[in-house]
């Protein structure tokens, strides 16, 4: 009897050191590739400058100088210090070495995004990572290899303008004029979604301050708004925004709106949380989003005065780092 628990003992700290190993590996690969990558090529977003209108900076959107007042937000609205900083993410990975259902990522920058999401409590951190990568796992089509869905990231729905608000937040576009639901399902949809998100959510930055939306409802028709209402891709939405995604969303401006789009929302908000419930706004005309955004970082056909931005950019960005991506999607259950 003793002999073979002590081999049974054996086996489990074997396979514990195959495991650990393997996330070693993979973890090493990937420190530094995200948060290097995003500098790479040169168009619209490397070529911005800052912006100053009155009082009110406009930084570029890829941009990771931290500033005194990205601090000041760290610190007083997520508790973010060097100290804490440091104390919770070595709580963080305990907990995450401790467990045994799921292979975690475990570089700091990656851990940061669910620490900064949930305002330096490692518990509440540790549980979003664990049902992020349980949505992922019920939800494969939705976080795939980016050359899988090319065609949906070639059209360039989703994109970033060049330029943060001046609270430092990113410009989160999307177009559904751009969205052909006949060529494009609706999971590709959200899937380059997704990864456009995701490519900027690795700024720190973007983590600390969060994000924005500006989504233009030029073209939404009776097909989109049949694939939002279905039950199956309703739920996967609310689920997404609110509890499974690493990122501070703060706000949405919907523009053009028909009616259609009104009741679409009506729609997700009965499965929303109350704090998010408040964050889409759906706005009458485009002088309302200059009351919120400066003509001066708005691309010409939303009333601003830069020229429309070369929007196949940041699809080609992705693309180019499909290598590394890859390499993300081995972690979790």
């Amino acid at each position: 009897m003793e002999v073979t628990c002590h081999r049974s003992i054996s086996l489990c700290l074997l396979h514990c050191r195959k495991k650990i190993k393997k996330i070693l590996k993979i973890s090493n690969s990937l420190k530094g590739r995200f948060s290097v990558s995003i500098l790479k090529s040169g168009s619209d977003m490397d070529t911005a400058e800052v912006i100053t209108v009155g009082s009110r900076v406009y930084r570029p959107v890829l941009d990771e100088t931290l500033t005194p007042e990205d601090l000041r937000v760290a610190r007083e609205e997520l508790g973010e210090t060097p100290e804490s900083k440091e104390s919770c993410l070595r709580l963080l990975k305990e907990m995450l070495r401790e467990q045994n259902e799921f292979t975690p990522r475990t570089d700091d920058n990656y851990l940061l995004r669910f620490l900064r999401c949930r305002k330096f409590d490692s518990k509440k951190a540790f549980k979003m990572i664990r049902e992020h990568y349980k949505f992922r796992k019920m939800n494969p089509g939705v976080f795939p290899s980016p050359s899988s869905i090319e065609k949906a990231l070639r059209q360039h729905i989703f994109d970033f303008l060049p330029h943060r608000d001046h609270k430092g937040r990113g410009v989160y576009v999307i177009r559904f004029n751009r969205w052909n639901p006949d060529k494009i399902n609706f999971t590709d949809f959200v899937a380059a979604g997704n990864l456009v998100a995701e490519y900027i959510l690795d700024n720190n930055v973007t983590q600390i301050n969060g994000y924005i939306g500006v989504w233009d409802y030029s073209g939404f028709s009776f097909k989109h708004f049949r694939l939002f209402c279905s039950p199956k891709n309703t739920m996967m939405l609310a689920n997404l925004m609110q509890d499974r995604f690493p990122g501070r969303f703060k706000i949405a401006y919907c523009i053009n709106c028909i009616p259609m789009v009104g009741t679409v929302w009506n729609i997700l908000k009965q499965m929303m949380k109350e704090k998010f419930k408040n964050r889409v706004t759906i706005l009458s005309s485009l002088e309302e989003l200059h009351q919120h955004l400066d003509r001066s970082v708005l691309p010409k056909e939303y009333g601003g005065t830069l020229s429309i931005p070369d929007t196949k950019e940041i699809a080609q960005r992705i693309l180019d780092n499909e290598q590394y991506i890859n390499l993300n999607l081995k972690f979790g259950f």
